[in-house]
């Protein structure tokens, strides 16, 4: 698509874009006026044309671009929005938030496996501590995505509740019914 030519001394690159309709070619003409860069049109022989010369509007007969070299990373840019209009920039998981909301909803999930587990055996020490952890993450996160504030808010609360149920040593029944309670509230967002 692109040569290498000379021009005056200059170093310039040629985009033989033939295979572009007029007004493919038409389009670019506007984006290289609007990005100010200078260029022009040859024909297939080699012929100049003036740039932005409008009676013969150079880019209907001229299939070959000239820029400079210094603008080469420019006007690719350029042809590639020309050439794909449509196409969508690509979007990283951060610009995204999909890490974000994945390890949101991983910190929920946890915690409601947590609070499912020690429901069911209040007693063990080893699920106290992989609540206490659950609860910890879940205190410092926003709202997951798809939980109302206030919920979120209710969520924290109760595992606030369970975990000072277990520090205190609370009965059992306790600290199951607390645990009970917030896996419940977690149950339908999970």
């Amino acid at each position: 698509m692109a040569d290498d030519g000379e021009d005056e001394g200059n170093e310039v690159i040629v985009y033989e874009l033939d295979e572009w309709t007029a007004d493919q070619r038409g389009a670019l003409e506007q984006r290289l006026l609007t990005a100010g860069i200078e260029h022009q049109w040859e024909s297939g022989t080699g012929a100049d044309l003036e740039a932005g010369f409008e009676a013969a509007q150079p880019w209907v007969d001229a299939t070959d671009l000239v820029v400079g070299e210094h603008d080469e990373e420019t006007v690719d840019a350029i042809l590639d929005e020309v050439e794909s209009p449509d196409a969508l920039d690509a979007v990283t998981d951060e610009e995204d938030g999909a890490i974000d909301d994945e390890a949101t909803y991983a910190v929920m999930s946890n915690l409601y496996v947590a609070a499912d587990r020690l429901k069911d055996d209040p007693g063990d020490l080893a699920l106290a501590g992989e609540f206490f952890d659950a609860a910890d993450a879940a205190r410092t996160i926003e709202a997951p995505f798809g939980i109302d504030g206030e919920v979120w808010r209710r969520v924290q609360e109760l595992a606030g509740e369970v975990s000072r149920a277990i520090e205190q040593e609370e009965d059992d029944s306790q600290v199951q019914a607390h645990a009970q309670r917030l896996r419940d509230v977690l149950f339908t967002y999970v």
